[in-house]
């Protein structure tokens, strides 16, 4: 069925020229999307409407048939998992980032998150940081590199098990072998979970059911 729909959307950044003209199009529960084409094209601001970090200037984007201005934050924060190419972190543990504003998880035990660390098979990854979840990270980054940064961030959105993942460039610095991993990771996500993958590589989305062109 339809997870989520655009229908006639139009959008443009604040003073700026149109980037998205009255598109519309359907992704499918449990179907894998990839978003490609040049930079500058319009696939970040797609994604970034799909997770409404920003509302189309006209038509409606719909989540579950339902428009998705009527979603609270926290709601739409638990459908919904947005990769970024840079992401996101605050200052504390690998464990507090993985867990954060995450009601359901929040009085876990240590042996509880191992073990659900491992039955999303993110044991692996945790193991690349030198104190595992007790890692100290810094917001500025510091302490980490941006490819582990981006562990993190896939870490911390896989754990949700979310209806809708979006991955914008989200293995851009990560090395090919730990590449192969997050995707053998995602082949184990639920196969109600729908994918959308903006990326350059091609071996990243020729296994997607379908690829859209995105070009202004």
């Amino acid at each position: 069925y339809a997870l989520l729909s655009f229908d006639d959307v139009s959008y443009a950044y604040p003073g700026g020229k149109p980037v998205l003209h009255d598109v519309s199009f359907v992704l499918e529960q449990g179907k894998t999307y990839a978003l490609v084409g040049p930079t500058g094209g319009g696939k970040t601001t797609t994604a970034s409407l799909m997770a409404r970090l920003f509302d189309p200037v006209s038509g409606i984007i719909e989540l579950n048939g339902k428009d998705m201005r009527t979603y609270s934050p926290e709601e739409r924060a638990k459908r919904i998992g947005f990769i970024l190419q840079e992401p996101f972190l605050f200052t504390g543990t690998v464990r507090e980032n993985l867990l954060y504003g995450n009601p359901d998880f929040a009085d876990l035990s240590d042996e509880d998150i191992r073990a659900l660390l491992a039955k999303r098979n993110l044991s692996q990854l945790v193991e690349r940081f030198n104190e595992g979840l007790e890692t100290q990270v810094a917001a500025t980054g510091d302490g980490v590199s941006l490819g582990q940064k981006q562990l993190i961030a896939f870490m911390r959105a896989v754990l949700r098990a979310p209806e809708l993942l979006i991955l914008d460039e989200a293995t851009a610095n990560i090395d090919t072998v730990t590449e192969q991993l997050l995707e053998e990771i995602l082949d184990q996500l639920p196969e109600t979970t729908t994918k959308v993958i903006i990326a350059h590589r091609l071996n990243t989305i020729q296994n997607a059911d379908s690829i859209f062109f995105v070009n202004g």
